[in-house]
């Protein structure tokens, strides 16, 4: 059995606000503000390893340029493992002064599979806000296997029903990854973040699952954007065998 740990937008040194230019036109902006949620990375990190968890998958999202350093300064004082995927508050030129990895440099993105006896894990790098043609070509090649897939993607591929998909979050190109999945046998199970949100969705051989904020949430079920701060946390995924179980943990300030 092993357990990984997946957290997700950190959003370190942003502080994110609203302006509303009409119901169904809201915004999103940040103001810098250096010390925001490190206090709320440390509390998940502290946990993670008290739980005997080392091997790490970040979802993306670091935050502001400056904190990028910081971001990774405080990773390798944890005997963690970690595996990275960017968001589209990162870019591939800034990660790459701080962070050596295994992965794939493919234009300037960061990608990368590996196997276990039971599992094939596909990573990927939607900083662009979308898939390219050529991380696309890769991506379908990745899905020829007989073992179940599992993908991490900073962005969600099926829909979530929340007024933040409708405000040009949305990954540009979702439905082509989605009919690529569907083309295939195998159980995929998809684990993502950048909605700050808890959400479980399934369609036909899919299952995704979004994970909460390591800094703040946004409501789901409401008319409106709103920004919720109280809670935040981070999703356990236990692999056993042919069996994949997560949970998420959560905590309140």
């Amino acid at each position: 059995m092993k357990k990984i740990a997946f957290f997700t937008d950190t959003h370190l040194g942003q502080e994110a606000f609203i302006t509303h230019e009409g119901l169904g036109s809201e915004k999103m902006t940040y103001r810098e503000v250096e010390d925001a949620h490190k206090e709320n990375l440390r509390t998940v990190l502290n946990d993670i390893v008290e739980k005997g968890i080392t091997e790490v998958v970040f979802g993306g999202d670091i935050g502001s340029k400056e904190s990028n350093k910081y971001f990774f300064d405080i990773i390798r004082e944890y005997d963690i493992k970690l595996r990275i995927i960017l968001g589209n508050h990162d870019s591939y030129s800034e990660v790459s002064k701080y962070f050596i990895s295994d992965f794939i440099a493919h234009d300037q993105h960061m990608i990368n599979v590996y196997e276990d006896d039971c599992f094939k894990y596909i990573y990927l790098d939607t900083s662009s806000n979308s898939i390219g043609d050529g991380q696309y070509t890769w991506f379908n090649k990745q899905l020829k296997t007989e073992k179940k897939i599992i993908i991490f993607s900073h962005h969600p591929v099926l829909e979530i029903a929340t007024p933040i998909d409708h405000l040009g979050a949305a990954l540009n190109r979702r439905k082509d990854i989605e009919q690529a999945l569907l083309q295939i046998e195998n159980e995929v199970t998809i684990f993502c973040g950048h909605y700050h949100m808890e959400d479980e969705k399934s369609h036909k051989n899919i299952l995704q699952y979004s994970t909460l904020a390591c800094s703040y949430q946004i409501e789901k079920s409401v008319d409106t954007v709103i920004i919720n701060e109280d809670i935040y946390g981070y999703r356990i995924i236990t692999i056993e065998n042919n069996d994949l179980n997560t949970a998420l943990i959560t905590f309140k300030k």
